[in-house]
């Protein structure tokens, strides 16, 4: 068994360069702090420090010890914080978090005003798998899930995908294109790992290389001026262009004979009971926006 106050004070020996001065910043007596040291060696079967005339040093398996020391102390930080904090916090890709969210946030805090503040963190998608991955939020909401286990993932929402052109493109006329003639055009591409090259390969029946990639920008806001600016066409969630779409500034067109939509995922821990708040908000976005809750995906 490893002992997280003998980690802690093997990290403050390292850091601070010395048992005394570790001693003195975790406010224990300096045998306390040898004594610690000592039993962590024990446990692990190595000797982790050097004691220099200058300074205590790691030895190499201390050095190869040291990163998952801090490692677990940064676990053990975020596990009390999670024990101790009121409310819900929300993971969101960006595009749901910029697009689709907030106003089910407004409705979810008015039916349930006694869940307590509600914490809202946007990133990428991949971002938001890493943080359900360390406890740092109750629920993700993300375009793409992989089935990883210990999860739970249900479809809220099914969101339709558009082509999107500028306002002087040729086909700034059209309702629809067909299939051809979109792969022949050089794409704008956004935020890396939506999923959305994967999904459009599977509605096209193509492989990677037949989607043409003008431009890959980072984000959906930089391919919509990318997009106004004449730089090329692109593929988005209907959702993200509803107002330069009403402004005039850009055009949608569907794709013929393609039913192009992407399901949009939330996923929670498997252990969380059913009266939990993410479980609770994973149930209203489904009752808002027609989805089904508690319709699980299987593997």
């Amino acid at each position: 068994m490893i002992d997280l106050d003998q980690v802690r004070t093997f990290v403050a020996v390292i850091d601070t360069g010395s048992f005394r001065d570790a001693a003195v910043h975790l406010g224990i007596a300096q045998p306390t702090a040898s004594q610690h040291i000592k039993k962590l060696e024990t446990a692990l079967g190595h000797v982790l420090i050097e004691r220099t005339r200058v300074q205590a040093e790691t030895t190499s398996p201390g050095a190869r010890f040291l990163p998952f020391a801090r490692a677990l102390l940064r676990v053990a930080e975020r596990a009390r914080a999670a024990v101790d904090r009121d409310g819900l916090v929300i993971g969101a890709s960006s595009n749901i978090g910029v697009y689709l969210l907030q106003p089910l946030v407004r409705t979810f805090q008015s039916a349930q005003p006694a869940i307590g503040p509600l914490d809202v963190r946007i990133g990428s998608n991949l971002d938001t798998v890493k943080r359900l991955q360390d406890a740092d939020v109750d629920i993700g909401l993300m375009e793409w899930w992989d089935d990883q286990p210990g999860f739970d993932a249900a479809v809220w929402h099914r969101e339709d995908l558009v082509v999107i052109v500028g306002p002087d493109h040729p086909w700034s006329r059209r309702a629809s294109i067909d299939k051809a003639s979109l792969l022949a055009q050089p794409m704008i591409g956004g935020e890396p790992g939506t999923g959305t090259a994967r999904l459009l390969q599977r509605a096209f029946g193509v492989d990677a290389h037949a989607l043409k990639v003008g431009l890959q920008l980072g984000s959906t806001e930089a391919v919509k001026r990318a997009v106004r600016a004449g730089l090329g066409v692109s593929i988005t969630l209907r959702s993200a262009v509803r107002d330069e779409v009403d402004s005039g500034h850009l055009h949608t067109l569907r794709v013929r004979d393609v039913s192009l939509s992407k399901p949009l995922f939330s996923v929670v821990p498997d252990s969380l009971p059913a009266g939990s708040p993410a479980r609770l908000f994973g149930a209203h976005l489904a009752q808002a926006t027609g989805g089904r809750a508690g319709r699980f995906l299987q593997p």
